[in-house]
């Protein structure tokens, strides 16, 4: 069985199922259309053929009448269709019908859903130079056509539909191995890094603890920063990994204590590197969400404002009733980076650290959410993150 396809291989699939799938019926469409016009000229062609075979009879009959000494002549009509007759300067003389237009220049014609066929005759019989016959066209062969065009059609899709998917797996089959080799890779790194950094974090509480006076050691406080930064990324790579197939849990979340929480956590990174973080808290939303969601949420907009703000940087922190929004003034990005800001493994600035994971998880819960996600960004400016769940 095939294991089944990531969410960024399932898009380019689609994509190439959509494209192939396009470019191959429109030209069977093409093919199709120039065919069944093909066809229909020839079934038309055949039936004036018959049109014409018939209307040849009717000089037989004229040369008979012709030379006829009787005082009565009967008009001579032949079995399946109308005929009419005309003298040498196209005036009409006697037929079974008179046609209301007649096209001169041209042999045969077509009138709606009937046939023309007009015939010269030499020698002139009682007069008549010309023989206008017509006859009702036969849509039974057309419209058999049509059902065999249709069920042609009808299987061509299905198969190019099928050959379709085929080609797509067999195209996305190296990458998606690789994928499955990189996804392994992740999951074996964040499972080995977790006891380790754990082990590091609990440490130092407990050497804090033990060692008071030195709270405010230099070297410890760095070795607590980078490890903090360290399980913020396994924290990430697991999220992500585990993201489809863990439960939420929803739950009304106080934004404004949980802001307040990792204000507290990200204070000595931002203090480490000289960063004046500003904080202007004016509600306290409550809002339906897993906690680890909205946590995640903050966290990675303030991660991303530390790292990317520069030392002595200013980063602003807003938060009330209807939007939560990031702003620094640090390195910041151009057009083309801010529309891809949200692709996941895109770093806007590859000398700066992380996987380029941060604004990705930030869009997938904003979009389960039903939230908006606003980026204004400007190089060298700086970049403002807004978060709305109410207009």
């Amino acid at each position: 069985m095939n294991p089944p396809l990531f969410e960024s291989e399932k898009k380019s699939h689609r994509r190439f199922l959509v494209i192939y799938l396009i470019s191959t019926l429109l030209l069977i469409g093409v093919g199709s259309a120039i065919f069944y016009t093909y066809s229909l000229h020839r079934i038309i062609d055949h039936q004036n053929e018959t049109l014409k075979l018939k209307t040849a009879l009717i000089r037989p009959k004229l040369r008979k009448l012709h030379n006829s000494t009787e005082k009565r002549l009967l008009y001579p009509g032949i079995e399946g269709i109308r005929t009419a007759l005309y003298d040498i300067d196209r005036h009409y003389l006697i037929g079974e019908f008179k046609p209301e237009k007649i096209v001169w220049d041209r042999e045969f014609w077509r009138v709606g859903d009937t046939l023309y066929y007009r015939y010269e005759m030499q020698p002139y019989y009682l007069g008549a130079a010309t023989v206008v016959s017509s006859m009702p066209l036969d849509k039974a062969p057309i419209h058999s056509f049509q059902l065999k065009i249709a069920l042609i059609l009808f299987l061509a899709v299905l198969f190019v539909a099928f050959i379709a998917r085929w080609l797509g797996r067999l195209f996305l089959a190296p990458v998606h191995h690789t994928i499955r080799l990189l996804d392994r890779f992740i999951q074996d790194t964040t499972h080995e890094l977790n006891t380790p950094v754990s082990t590091v974090l609990t440490n130092i509480e407990l050497f804090k603890s033990l060692h008071p006076e030195l709270e405010n050691n230099d070297e410890l406080r760095r070795i607590e920063i980078a490890s903090k930064r360290l399980s913020r990324l396994y924290d990430d790579l697991a999220y992500l990994r585990l993201n489809n197939r863990r439960r939420r849990r929803i739950e009304p979340v106080d934004l404004r204590e949980l802001l307040e929480e990792r204000l507290a956590y990200f204070g000595p990174m931002a203090q480490r590197r000289q960063i004046d973080l500003q904080r202007e808290i004016t509600a306290a939303p409550i809002r339906e969400m897993d906690r680890e969601d909205a946590a995640k949420l903050i966290e990675n907009l303030l991660s991303n404002a530390i790292k990317y703000t520069h030392p002595g940087g200013r980063i602003r922190v807003e938060l009330d009733a209807r939007s939560f929004t990031v702003e620094d003034n640090g390195a910041g990005m151009d057009r083309e980076a801010s529309t891809r800001a949200t692709e996941r493994f895109f770093r806007a600035n590859a000398s700066e650290g992380g996987f380029g994971l941060g604004l990705n998880i930030v869009r997938e819960i904003v979009e389960y959410y039903g939230m908006k996600l606003q980026i204004e960004s400007e190089e060298g400016k700086g970049t403002k993150v807004r978060i709305v769940w109410e207009e």
